[in-house]
């Protein structure tokens, strides 16, 4: 067989594979689809207890007023907790991570520096600059996109439904899309890790090419499309033997020529989960874990309102014997006059206040159940643009005892994700000697930390000067330092000189003395010299 033929061979094996893995890709999604159905319907009931937009019901189109919950507990405490939590993870007037050195390129610095390398200096020096500067430039990309918004709202999805999925498209100026339940479809291994995915997303008929156009057209039998008409696409991400995930798309179809290779650092879909049980595909929201009572606020608000509508429909009772014309009474004008007994017209008596003021005080009890739970009884932030690293530091510490520790998983599964890729987009080389770590914020949350303790250590060091001279004369400065920036949590060696840079200085500061020293006797004996040329030649 010649090579020409095996190559046409092995490309119809390849062309008949991709048609076949297009057929699969939209039987595959609906498979998936179909399996999380029981979750989709819970799923809209907890946002009818909440936030009905973010999970509607099938049907409902955006002419439609969605329906609301009677009380408003639920969707002001998705609202608060959402914003605390993305203010927590995402800072607007910080970076949310660090670039770091591994410890063994950091000491191969160092050494390099001890020896006198010019170059190792002045990179140890600078480092914390030169990574600062790379930091700053990542998060002026995340202000760009816009990203807070859009997390905001995956926020939201990961409350109400427990499931949210990220995308940020490569192009680099495109916002962070957003992916609710029902537009995407996942699976699991036993573990935890995902393994497939498969997102839905519409596109109008127009922006396609012409070539696509044409296979649209020739797969439906020459349907009539018109220029807005949707084209459903399906994009599969499957991880494959080799380690990466392979991208697969279709416009209905149709196979598009879109691929991809990626790895999980680098793959730019982030599936998110607020609580995931093992052996799950898919989440579980905060809502889920208080629907008893959101369903029973939502039964007793009900009762309420229809209670207080029966209370407010005045009803009159009219005696039988009574000669009141009632049509008449009906058509009067306030204040008109009429022959009548007292008590022929008489209100009817509402005498079920008891029972209601029963179910207020049950009603009451429950909501403060949820404002517990959504944090809404201790929000310290402030109404301001900017808030301080303590309070964010509380919020930090109040969202990881509340949860449960999903602060700190989200710092994994999400942070870090977020750094990775956004450090890989302004092209800084992320690998084993350099790579981003999260600010947990707990006990260092936030650059504002390592400030408070250099200014704690240098009040250490000033207090040495306060010592008695005879006690200040058997310490050691140096060892004093270090001692105490060791105890503050102080990188002291970024600071400190070492003993070589001391030595040197020293001998340059003798250098520039003795030259001193030189140039006063050269000008002292130029002076003298100065003074006895200019005298009489009879007094020299």
């Amino acid at each position: 067989m010649s090579f020409e033929a095996f190559d046409d061979m092995v490309k119809q094996r390849y062309d008949s594979q991709r048609a076949l893995d297009t057929i699969n890709i939209q039987q595959r999604y609906n498979e998936l689809h179909l399996m999380k159905t029981s979750i989709m319907n819970r799923c809209v009931d907890y946002a009818v207890w909440t936030l009905p937009g973010m999970f509607p019901r099938i049907g409902l189109t955006e002419n439609v007023e969605y329906q609301q919950n009677i009380d408003a507990v639920g969707a002001r405490g998705v609202n608060h907790l959402a914003n605390r939590l993305v203010m927590t993870l995402f800072q607007p007037s910080q970076p949310f991570f660090r670039i770091k050195i591994a410890s063994k390129e950091a000491q191969a610095l160092q050494a390099a520096a001890d020896k006198g390398d010019q170059d190792a200096i002045f990179l140890l020096k600078n480092i914390d600059s030169i990574l600062a500067e790379a930091e700053q430039s990542a998060m002026m990309k995340l202000d760009y996109n816009h990203y807070r918004t859009e997390a905001t709202t995956a926020a939201k999805h990961l409350i109400i439904t427990g499931n949210a999925l990220l995308y940020h498209p490569e192009d680099n100026k495109s916002r962070v899309h957003v992916y609710g339940l029902r537009d995407y479809v996942l699976l699991r291994d036993l573990s935890g890790g995902v393994i497939e995915m498969i997102t839905r997303d519409n596109k109008a008929f127009c922006t396609f090419s012409d070539t696509i156009k044409e296979q649209l057209i020739v797969s439906k039998n020459k349907h009539s499309y018109t220029d807005d008409t949707d084209i459903t696409i399906y994009t599969r991400l499957r991880l494959e033997n080799d380690g990466k995930w392979h991208l697969t798309q279709t416009a209905d179809t149709i196979l598009l020529d879109s691929t991809g290779v990626w790895t999980t650092d680098e793959l730019p879909w982030i599936p998110l989960t607020w609580n995931l049980l093992r052996g799950e595909n898919y989440g579980r929201g905060l809502v889920e874990d208080y629907a008893a009572t959101f369903h029973a606020l939502a039964v007793l608000n009900d009762a309420i309102v229809k209670t207080c509508a029966l209370a407010a429909d005045m009803k009159f009772g009219v005696d039988p014997s009574s000669i009141v014309d009632i049509q008449e009474l009906n058509r009067s004008q306030p204040g008109s006059y009429h022959m009548m007994k007292k008590d022929d017209v008489f209100p009817l008596e509402w005498t079920n206040q008891i029972d209601m003021s029963s179910v207020v005080t049950m009603v009451e009890k429950l909501e403060k159940q949820v404002e517990t739970v959504f944090l809404l009884n201790s929000s310290i932030q402030r109404d301001a643009e900017r808030v301080t690293a303590e309070e964010i530091k509380y919020m930090a510490q109040e969202l990881e005892t509340a949860f449960g520790g999903i602060y700190s998983r989200f710092a994994t599964d999400w942070q870090l994700r977020e750094a990775t890729l956004l450090l890989k987009r302004i092209k800084v080389s992320i690998g084993k000697d350099i790579f981003p770590q999260i600010i947990t914020g707990l006990d260092s949350l936030s650059n504002a930390g390592e400030m408070s303790n250099m200014n704690l250590w240098i009040q250490d060091l000033a207090a040495l000067q306060s010592v008695p001279p005879q006690i200040g004369n058997v310490i050691d400065p140096m060892q004093y330092a270090i001692y105490c920036a060791v105890r503050r949590g102080v990188e002291y060696k970024k600071i400190l000189k070492s003993q070589q840079q001391l030595q040197q200085e020293q001998q340059q500061a003798q250098q520039q003395q003795a030259q001193a020293q030189q140039q006063d006797v050269a000008a002292q004996t130029a002076a003298q010299a100065g003074k006895q040329a200019a005298q009489p030649q009879g007094q020299q």
